[in-house]
């Protein structure tokens, strides 16, 4: 796992160690399903428009990137 500075927020390290099982269950599926692999992951700011309210607001946006498996053939 990567490793992070001491908890100084609210979450405590059993809930970020969960989040980050959860998280890599997903990504597990993701790869099942697209026969590819994740090679990166960011997580960014987008601006984007609250539908309840009609305002712009800043909300968190996670970008995936998925690359094709090589397809392995054996040379006989």
């Amino acid at each position: 796992m990567l490793s992070r500075p001491p908890a100084s927020g609210t979450a405590t390290e059993q809930q970020v160690e969960a989040a980050e099982k959860r998280v890599g269950e997903v990504l597990e599926q993701l790869e099942e399903a697209t026969q590819g692999e994740v090679s990166k992951i960011a997580l960014e700011d987008v601006v984007d428009t609250n539908p309840r309210t009609g305002r712009p607001e800043v909300q968190k946006q996670v970008d995936i990137t998925v690359q094709t498996k090589p397809e392995r053939k054996w040379v006989r």
